[in-house]
């Protein structure tokens, strides 16, 4: 059962957030890709440029288009190559600066909360997320790139709450282990006062990320969201859902909420195909989790 008896709990986490002072500094190198995001003249070489500065995130970009999810059949001789003939310009934003805010967090790389963990869960449902934004009706779209950040993101305040917290967290990833058949978000408001939902969005807003990352981080487990930029939770939230009939990720239902599908604009029947052409390249897609937990 979970720790509801304990004597001493964990300190509220939401007193500790007040009195923290500064939070981790973004990234040089994503503070660069939303620069360039934001400018109406930029252009691939400007991209290119700035993920050369992080050999590690170039690295991994030129794995990413290498996959099998591309069926590229050629050479990929550059870093330029790959973004012009395999991702193109937002996919390789988009990509770069999830990865790029990714490395401002030090935390443990195993357990259920884990760094393999978070990565494994944030590419299987951005892949996804963005499979799924392919059988909406186009003039109902969101933003392709956008929602591939939200399921890269979606999850961010689990490293948030690793690398401020480290002890609170040691003991949040055993209270998880040892409790599996739980809620992990009602474990971690047992446990810390707070969910990674709340936690992951408030550090998105100090950082001024796009507000349809922040809403698809804070409202992702809320199937009754219908405010601004909806359709972001709702695709991640239907990802997630899907993934968890594969084992992947942290939600308590594989429920596919009708009002939501209705909402997109396709079935569940469409749905489950799009997770099935996901798992199809699942051994890629593990060893690109590998490759960005590194």
């Amino acid at each position: 059962m979970p720790p509801t008896d304990d004597p001493t709990p964990i300190a509220n986490l939401q007193h500790k957030i007040e009195s923290i002072i500064e939070l981790p500094a973004m990234p040089e190198v994503a503070q660069a890709l939303l620069r360039l995001n934001s400018d109406p003249n930029g252009n691939i070489n400007d991209l290119v440029e700035i993920i050369e500065l992080d050999p590690s995130i170039a690295a991994q970009i030129m794995r990413y288009a290498r996959s099998s999810l591309f069926g590229f059949r050629g050479q990929i001789p550059s870093l330029h190559h790959a973004v012009t003939t395999v991702l193109g310009y937002g996919l390789t934003m988009d990509i770069s600066l999830g990865l790029s805010l990714g490395k401002s967090f030090t935390i443990p790389r195993n357990g259920p909360l884990g760094l393999y963990a978070f990565w494994q869960h944030s590419v299987y449902s951005a892949v996804l997320v963005e499979r799924l934004i392919k059988l909406m009706p186009r003039k109902n779209r969101p933003l392709p790139g956008l929602g591939f950040l939200g399921g890269l993101l979606h999850n961010f305040g689990v490293l948030l709450t690793a690398h401020l917290f480290p002890e609170e967290f040691a003991r949040l990833q055993q209270i998880v282990k040892t409790n599996p058949e739980q809620p992990r978000t009602k474990l971690e408001r047992q446990a810390l006062g707070s969910d990674h939902t709340e936690i992951g969005a408030w550090l998105l807003r100090s950082w001024n990320l796009q507000a349809e990352v922040q809403v698809a981080v804070s409202e992702h487990h809320n199937e009754h969201y219908s405010g601004i930029h909806a359709p972001y939770a709702r695709l991640t939230l239907i990802a997630d859902r899907l993934l968890k009939r594969q084992n992947v990720g942290d939600v308590d239902s594989i429920e596919l909420p009708e009002h939501i599908l209705s909402c997109l604009g396709f079935s569940a029947e469409d749905a489950e195909e799009a997770l099935l052409q996901v798992m199809d390249v699942s051994d890629d897609l593990d060893q690109l989790s590998q490759q960005f937990a590194a």
